[in-house]
């Protein structure tokens, strides 16, 4: 138990020590007004904190901002997840499947995913809709590519054996396909987290109508309140931090890592 105390305290300073540096140049770099109209750590601080003691509704304006993006992404994460995995899984069992959307794939992979906002905007209006969709695109395609790549880079002989002592489609699924293409699935997770979440604060810059951490940003140059700018931005870095290392990490370690699979 002080053995795992140590090594986590160790890793937490190792982290937050170059972020202190961060803000230290930062506030030097304010201090010398070097950059123009550059808020310093404390109004960005103090910022942060009137947005979210400030309420409308009932609710802190920060805390609706944040939650209404959380709805956004996770819902069009939630179908990126199901959606991918599932082509992913098609794509590496059946070669039919693969060659087919394979192309496809590699056509569509280098378009960022703002450039299909503009077309969405035409197709589906301002709102929810188009948002759902871009963090849709964002995040499917890692997804689907990587569980395709780790179906393929399962040993033939296993599949096979598994076959022979009678295992069915979804036992073939559950204890064969997916534990063995695990740990590029969880990279093609990880990747998506950060692609959706992306794609999301770009698409809501374009597309939200009143609500969301983009449109916080986007709105806040109207009035030139970089202060309110800055914090959306690090609330943004926070919150996909906070997904990308919890909700993946803590799949990683209840399955690959506890497998043996990679090492912690």
């Amino acid at each position: 138990m002080y053995e795992e105390l140590k090594t986590a305290t160790r890793r937490f300073i190792l982290f937050i020590l170059p972020l202190i540096s961060l803000v230290v140049v930062w506030q030097v770099v304010c201090s010398l007004n070097i950059i123009k109209m550059l808020p310093s750590p404390l109004e960005v601080t103090k910022t942060l904190w009137r947005l979210s003691v400030q309420t409308q509704g009932g609710w802190p304006i920060l805390a609706l901002h944040l939650f209404t993006s959380l709805l956004r992404v996770g819902a069009g994460f939630a179908l990126a997840m199901v959606i991918g995995i599932a082509v992913g899984l098609l794509m590496g069992t059946n070669k039919y499947a693969d060659f087919f959307l394979r192309p496809i794939f590699s056509v569509l992979l280098p378009v960022p995913t703002l450039a299909w906002v503009p077309i969405l905007l035409i197709w589906t209006g301002t709102g929810n809709d188009t948002i759902i969709i871009a963090i849709f695109l964002g995040g499917f395609f890692s997804i689907a590519y990587n569980t395709a790549t780790g179906v393929k880079s399962i040993e033939r002989d296993l599949i096979l054996a598994a076959e022979t002592m009678g295992a069915d489609r979804w036992a073939l699924f559950t204890k064969v396909l997916l534990p063995g293409s695990m740990v590029p699935v969880l990279a093609g997770l990880r990747l998506a987290v950060g692609y959706s979440w992306r794609a999301l604060v770009g698409a809501e810059m374009l597309a939200a109508a009143g609500w969301g951490l983009g449109y916080l940003v986007f709105a806040a140059r109207a009035f030139m309140a970089v202060n309110v700018m800055f914090a959306g931005l690090i609330t943004i870095m926070a919150t996909g931090y906070v997904m990308e290392n919890v909700l993946v990490g803590s799949l990683e370690k209840r399955t690959v890592q506890k497998w043996g699979m990679i090492r912690p």
